[in-house]
């Protein structure tokens, strides 16, 4: 039988899938790699410690280990209380972006999202018929988030007559790595609360931000509210897999209905927990990527008056200097930033691969420090031409 007479989603067969995630990575020869959104630091020690004191016989039921669930209670307990019934463990924050897209009526349906994003969240939507409606981040405003230019359009009708059914931000924003303050989160959720619209808050980066600004603290004040999060960036480990949502307990009842109950393997839980009481290693890459940060934006020139860059050819956009990554942009429009990076021994995310962006920039994720020589001396020779 030819696959073409399958009955396949007609949004499969009409569209090709946008990614920048792979399983393989190629890196230019004595190069470095500044495109993979894990922490170039790999991951605490006490996950090493839970390795090695893992008892492998655990491996063969169904994980049922509950310490994951008092470790994330315990990791908020400082800022608001999370019961077990308020949390949905999930296989990484990108399986949970599935989870949620699935739980809303698709019909005449978009979703409100901010360009450039997160590529695969809103692709994914796409393919299930979910109409993507961007706010686009303007580059003559060095791609800063306006919250008040994003409220107006929460009420606003979506192509072909669709309407909102929920928004997605990404915070901090990938990939210009911008944090949108806290009470700018508040302002939106209210605004989409009073339309029965749903707002999901994707914190993947959200450990480079400050605690005090997560959208977590707001969950219990409403319910159209759900906070996505990541072991993968801060704490390390990406190749475990982990994740989960925070939300009421009605909008977790949903998901529930979506996933299965052994998301996270037995070993992922417990290393995992480990991981959330180190909050020390998260802070210490922060530092480190603040460094480095500020050394790009003085490379480029930038100030205050002109916080996009000085004289040269490339600028920074708007980020936050503890967040990993950032996004660079070329003022010539045919300048392949990702072709150039690699050529000086820097491999970075092509912002061809988001919605809004062309060649002419990249995304960059910070490495380890020891490394960040080769980084900029790369951005000090684009930057000159």
């Amino acid at each position: 039988m030819e696959t073409g007479k399958l009955k396949i989603r007609k949004q499969l067969l009409e569209q090709e899938k946008i990614s920048y995630a792979m399983d393989h990575v190629v890196l230019p020869d004595g190069g470095i790699d500044c495109s993979e959104g894990c922490n170039p630091y790999g991951f605490p020690p006490a996950c090493e410690c839970a390795l090695r004191s893992f008892d492998a016989s655990r491996l063969g039921p169904y994980p049922h280990s509950q310490a994951l669930y008092e470790a994330i209670g315990s990791f908020w307990e400082d800022i608001i209380d999370v019961e077990r019934d308020n949390i949905l463990l999930t296989d990484g924050s990108m399986s949970a972006l599935y989870i949620v897209n699935n739980i809303f009526d698709t019909h005449n349906a978009a979703v409100l999202g901010v360009s450039p994003q997160f590529t695969d969240y809103y692709m994914h939507a796409q393919m299930i018929g979910i109409e993507y409606m961007p706010y686009q981040l303007s580059k003559s405003n060095n791609y800063r988030f306006d919250a008040d230019e994003f409220v107006t359009m929460i009420d606003a009708d979506g192509p072909d007559g669709t309407s909102c059914n929920y928004i997605y931000i990404d915070n901090p924003n990938n990939p210009t790595g911008q944090c949108i303050d806290i009470a700018d989160i508040d302002r939106i959720v209210s605004a989409a609360l009073s339309h029965d619209i749903t707002v999901i808050i994707d914190e993947a980066y959200g450990d480079f931000m400050p605690k005090e600004n997560s959208a977590v603290q707001l969950f219990a004040k409403y319910p159209n509210l759900a906070v996505i999060k990541t072991l993968s960036k801060g704490f390390g480990l990406a190749g475990m897999r982990v994740g989960y949502i925070i939300a009421h307990k009605n909008l977790i009842n949903y998901m529930n209905k979506m996933t299965n109950p052994y998301m996270v393997g037995e070993l992922s839980r417990e290393i995992a927990a480990a991981a959330l009481g180190c909050v020390y290693f998260v802070e210490s890459s922060k530092a480190d990527f603040r460094k480095m940060k500020s050394a790009i934006k003085a490379e480029l020139g930038c100030c205050e008056e002109r916080p996009e860059g000085g004289s040269g050819s490339l600028h920074i956009a708007e980020t936050l200097d503890t967040s990993s990554i950032c996004l660079l942009y070329h003022d010539d429009e045919s300048v392949n930033l990702k072709k150039e990076f690699y050529e000086r021994g820097v491999l970075v995310v092509d912002g061809n691969d988001f919605k809004g962006l062309d060649i002419n920039s990249a995304r960059v994720r910070m490495p380890v420090i020891d490394e960040f020589p080769v980084l900029l001396a790369a951005v000090r020779e684009i930057n000159a031409i």
